[in-house]
């Protein structure tokens, strides 16, 4: 049986998420199978089987959480990635990122952010100086913001573990960047300028 520390652990280790509130709030919600103490302020208590179901079901299609294919003691090269033959590293990193992103679907899908964040005309601007873009492409991403966080007048992005939404789609963080709000900015910027180039906004009236 795990603590909901101990489950965080796990979790956590394997980029599922990055804080322990969330876990929380799988438990209390019943995301996460997990059986209370004496009261739940003392807290609860969840079976291996319980978690190792919720990170199966988040897996893709196919996938075996201990594959045949694997000699030894499969949590050993799971956790040990680095001492794992090169194809078998490979396999189970793209597994997993692969699992993490259909599990950021489902929890999004529910509504069950880690936080957001507010974004101001400053931001933007000094995320745009920094990449060393125009003041009309400042103005095109500002405008960006507001569309997509309409009918709310301040812009905010809404984010889980490593990645946020944004005009419906799902935004990795620019993890070269150091302060989560630099590392939301910049991806931003970035997701907005790819989309452009592409000609994705042609259709949508009022866009240049």
């Amino acid at each position: 049986m795990y603590t909901i520390d101990e489950a965080f652990e796990i979790l956590s280790k394997n980029k599922l998420t990055s804080h322990k509130e969330t876990v929380r709030n799988w438990v209390r919600k019943g995301v996460i199978k997990a059986e209370p103490l004496e009261s739940r302020k003392k807290g609860y208590r969840i079976s291996e089987a319980a978690l190792e179901q919720f990170i199966k079901e988040r897996m893709p299609d196919g996938w075996e959480m201990y594959p045949e294919s694997v000699t030894g003691d499969v949590r050993d090269v799971v956790k040990n990635e680095e001492e794992t033959p090169y194809h078998v590293e490979v396999d189970v990193e793209a597994i997993k990122e692969q699992g993490r992103i259909e599990m950021w679907h489902q929890v999004a899908g529910r509504w069950l952010w880690e936080g957001h964040l507010d974004i101001t005309r400053t931001m933007v601007r000094h995320a745009i100086e920094h990449r060393g873009h125009t003041k009309k492409f400042e103005k095109f991403v500002w405008e960006r913001c507001l569309k997509d966080s309409a009918p709310r007048k301040k812009p905010r992005v809404l984010y889980l573990v490593d990645a946020f939404l944004f005009e419906e789609e799902r935004v990795p963080f620019d993890q070269d960047f150091g302060i989560k709000e630099e590392q939301i900015m910049q991806a931003l910027i970035e997701h907005v300028r790819l989309r452009k180039r592409s000609g994705m906004y042609k259709d949508e009236s009022g866009s240049r």
